[in-house]
């Protein structure tokens, strides 16, 4: 299993649990996460990221496919477990290490 499996996988238990910490740990310290299409939504920093997913959490789990890497980054489209087969949008991830230092989420 890829190291962004492993993400989705604990990005989805939070999403079942609301226990946000343990996805929190996959991001650095100074990690940006940002949704493309709001400017307003950029999150910068672990403990930011991880109140912005706990204040506004997902309801649904994300399901990936198409995913290719270029370099130290990771792209695949998205969906919701609810819409089967329907693309939501894309997943940017850059990693450092087994860390992401930056999410961009788009929206379609």
């Amino acid at each position: 299993m890829s190291s962004f499996d492993e993400y989705i996988e604990v990005h989805n238990a939070a999403v079942r649990s609301g226990n946000w910490e343990p996805f929190s740990r996959w991001f650095t310290d100074d990690a940006e996460v940002r949704f493309e299409e709001f400017r307003s939504d950029r999150f910068r920093g672990r403990n930011e990221i991880r109140a912005a997913y706990e204040s506004r959490p997902p309801d649904d789990e994300v399901e990936v496919r198409n995913v290719s890497s270029e370099g130290d980054r990771t792209i695949a489209d998205y969906g919701w477990e609810a819409d089967q087969g329907v693309r939501a949008g894309e997943l940017r991830v850059t990693w450092d290490g087994d860390l992401i230092r930056e999410l961009v989420i788009t929206f379609e």
